[in-house]
């Protein structure tokens, strides 16, 4: 009974069966090519198990850093990082890349640096340098900086931001944005004897 009327209804309407077996062909095809995709991505993780970029401050330094009663601060500042490839078998190429200063979490600094490229397992020195004067907002702020100028010691936030491309083998995909922030606790400018600089490891998400 079911089969003879399945026999009608492609006899009424080939066009039906016809569009029904494309359908059911296009969605077979569709959900091979989806497994065979998760399989290659599984596959190619366990190869190359991609490890989290590292980066850290090596030294860092205020020449200059005043509030003026406007709330403006004048700044010269001077890092000086390290960011570093984990991996065994992916380069990565750092594009759009810049530099952030913030205090308080207000940016005060901006400095954009060349893109590079990292092969596998490479380290790359960068030397961002802020200078200026920039205006600060709120009265919390302003009376912070006087706190900490006090105490001989300046909370600084650095970070550094890229659009990354992964290269494997000879392909090259593009890759997730990349953040790396480091903050920094820093003798005020003019300090006796300021204590030396322990290198700071910064915090990396994408």
């Amino acid at each position: 009974m079911g089969a003879a009327s399945r026999c009608t209804s492609c006899l009424c309407c080939p066009f039906k069966c016809l569009a029904c077996g494309l359908f059911s062909c296009l969605c077979s095809i569709l959900i091979s090519l989806l497994v065979i995709a998760g399989v290659l991505a599984l596959v190619l993780y366990f190869i190359f198990r991609p490890h989290m970029i590292a980066a850290t401050v090596d030294s860092a330094a205020l020449a200059t850093f005043t509030l003026t009663p406007a709330s403006a601060l004048a700044y010269n500042l001077t890092v000086a990082m390290t960011v570093r490839n984990p991996n065994k078998r992916v380069g990565l190429y750092y594009d759009n890349v810049e530099a952030l200063a913030l205090y308080e979490g207000q940016r005060f600094g901006f400095a954009p640096l060349d893109p590079f490229y990292q092969g596998t397992e490479a380290s790359t020195q960068l030397a961002p340098v802020f200078g200026g004067q920039q205006v600060l907002e709120g009265d919390v702020t302003a009376a912070n900086f006087r706190t900490q100028q006090s105490a001989g010691a300046f909370d600084v936030e650095v970070k550094l931001n890229a659009r990354l491309r992964v290269k494997v083998w000879a392909f090259k995909v593009r890759g997730p944005r990349a953040r790396i922030s480091c903050p920094l606790s820093l003798p005020a400018p003019g300090a006796a004897s300021p204590p030396a600089f322990k290198p700071v490891d910064c915090k990396v998400w994408f």
